[in-house]
């Protein structure tokens, strides 16, 4: 009997992670809906190099509502889905705390990730099933003197998809949530930090990040040993970590 392929969306699909997650997909047979700011990436780069079906259309999270219709969009066009992937978010340290590009940050990283999964929710509540995966990241667990608003904002997101996993598990919904936290992972958005250490490559990422996607994990962390190092921190007092900062 042939297997029925498995349609997945990508929020954040133009690049980096996004669209290492896309080539991994595909290659395991999902057919495919890229959503994402630049399309004319996806259209021109990332599309060609797909082996499975693939849909791509413009989103931006600063507007959610058209987010949320560009994403009903492109389940029309792939006839269904069953794994939504929040991986869109932007990055940055701000040490003069700017007011502009932290509250741009939160509107994206926090707000827009929260409408997504929102959405996604009611979608696979709806339907019976469904997979949510959120990309945080290991800043989520740190405080930072010039990252604030992007580390709490990947709290945020950690703890949201913990939240829904909960009402999920109390309510016995057929839902599952991954939250995959990565530590240093060679992408654009990545490449002029020179301080990174245990870094993976994208590709090695996105096979890590699958696997534990197929495997239904609660938390993937990216690479493996950085399980070891959330669970140091979670030891640590405050104020002993506050000074290693």
């Amino acid at each position: 009997m042939e297997q029925i392929p498995r349609k997945a969306v990508i929020i954040g699909a133009s690049s980096g992670i996004g669209a290492a997650l896309a080539e991994e997909l595909s290659r395991r047979g999902y057919i495919l809906g890229l959503g994402a700011r630049r399309t004319e990436l996806m259209e021109k780069e990332l599309q060609p190099r797909l082996a499975s079906p693939s849909y791509a259309t413009f989103m931006d999270l600063m507007d959610i509502e058209s987010s949320i219709q560009a994403l009903h969009d492109l389940i029309g066009q792939m006839d269904g889905i069953d794994l939504l992937v929040i991986n869109s978010g932007v990055s940055g340290s701000s040490p003069g705390m700017e007011r502009e590009a932290t509250e741009n940050l939160i509107r994206i990283n926090v707000l827009g990730f929260a409408g997504m999964l929102h959405e996604a929710y009611r979608i696979f509540q709806k339907q019976g099933h469904g997979h949510i995966v959120g990309i945080s990241s290991i800043a989520a667990l740190l405080p930072h003197p010039n990252g604030s608003a992007y580390n709490a904002s990947k709290a945020f997101v950690s703890n949201y998809l913990d939240s829904i996993r909960l009402r999920i598990r109390r309510r016995g919904e057929n839902i599952s949530v991954t939250d995959v936290l990565p530590g240093y992972v060679l992408t654009p958005m990545t490449e002029e930090n020179k301080r990174m250490f245990w870094v993976a490559n994208v590709e090695k990422a996105a096979r890590q990040i699958v696997d534990d996607i197929e495997s239904k994990r609660a938390v993937s962390y990216v690479s493996r040993r950085w399980r070891l190092v959330a669970w140091l921190l979670s030891l640590m007092p405050r104020a002993i970590l506050n000074r290693i900062l």
